[in-house]
Parts: C-alpha cells; structure tokens; sequence
C-alpha cells in the first residue's frame, strides 16, 4: 500500500484528492492537511511513501515546503499539483527536491504518477 500525505488548502480539494486517490487499490490517503506548517507537524508523527503538495499554499509555500521536507526527510518523495502550468514552475519544483509536477487539470494522471514517482522515476503532467 501506498501511503499519501495531501497538503492542500482547500477544503474541497483535499476531499476530491482523497476520494479519487483512495479508488485504487494500493493508493491510501494517511492524512489531509491545510498547510506546510501543519504538513510538518504530522510529518513528525508519521512516514507517508509521498506527499503531495499544492504549489500555492499560504504561509509556508509548496517549495519551501518540499524543500524542508528533503532537509528532514531526504528520502520522502514528494510532488507538486499545481494548476500553474509555466515551465519554470516545473523546474524550481524539481531544483526544490520534488520527484513529481502533476497538473490539477489531469487527474487522471495522478495514480499512475504516484506509482511512478515511487519506482523512483520523475514525473511531469502530459500536457506539459
């Protein structure tokens, strides 16, 4: 089973990620959060395989966040969902330590990038 970690700010983000991650069999959602501090917090108490990450949080934003995570963590994988699509967005994501760049308008790629991303392979959305 594939453990997931969802910072998210948005309430009805995280439940959509944890509803359309957790239709597959080995996908599991251990926790939603609402932000990189909180992110943290729980990473202190728990071990996902991934965390995915919003680009645009407030307060401790998704490439500080990842950035943090890889300093503590070094081995997490981690990913970004972004609905920012520009090129350098996907290149400051993989300079900050993420394995993955999925766009939220492609939710059909998340499942198979999760599973990528955990074979050890980057990931970036098709459609960039």
């Amino acid at each position: 089973m594939i453990k997931v970690l969802v910072v998210e700010d948005h309430a009805f983000m995280r439940d959509m990620l944890r509803e359309f991650i957790e239709q597959e069999e080995d996908l599991e959602v251990c926790e939603t959060v609402e932000s990189g501090e909180v992110a943290l917090e729980s990473l202190k108490e728990m071990t996902p395989d991934l965390v995915l990450v919003d680009l645009s949080l407030g307060g401790i934003n998704g490439l500080d966040l990842i950035k943090s995570i890889k300093v503590k963590y070094p081995a997490m994988k981690c990913a970004i969902l972004s609905g920012h699509g520009e090129r350098r967005y996907v290149d400051q994501a993989f300079e900050a330590g993420a394995e993955g760049y999925i766009l939220k308008g492609d939710p059909d790629e998340l499942p198979g990038s999760i599973r990528q991303m955990m074979q050890g392979r980057r990931y970036v959305s098709k459609t960039l």
